[in-house]
């Protein structure tokens, strides 16, 4: 008994075609160490050096842009647990200043 090849389906959707990856050589993923971004200065340098990398073509403009949100998210961040530790400092001294 043979079998006829199967044909695809006349209501078959095409499948984008996807992107080619990227093969990294192993010593390329040590090249830019992780930048320092536990201040609010150190995010600041960051951006600026981002920023400097996109306008001067070593980073694509798209990419940095998505960078440059996260580092303001990050920023934001920081700036939220700066408050809340000088709040919770205050509260601790209006505390013992109540006790008194």
């Amino acid at each position: 008994m043979t079998t006829k090849p199967k044909t695809p389906a006349t209501n078959a959707r095409q499948i984008a075609p996807t992107k080619t990856l990227q093969v990294i050589d192993p010593q390329d993923i040590n090249r830019h160490p992780t930048p320092r971004l536990g201040t609010a200065d150190e995010v600041r340098m960051e951006m600026a050096r981002l920023y400097r990398d996109a306008r001067s073509g070593r980073v694509e403009v798209g990419d940095a842009t998505k960078l440059a949100y996260i580092l303001s998210q990050l920023a934001t961040l920081l700036r939220i647990d700066d408050l809340e530790q000088r709040t919770a400092a205050l509260e601790r001294v209006l505390k013992a200043e109540a006790r008194k």
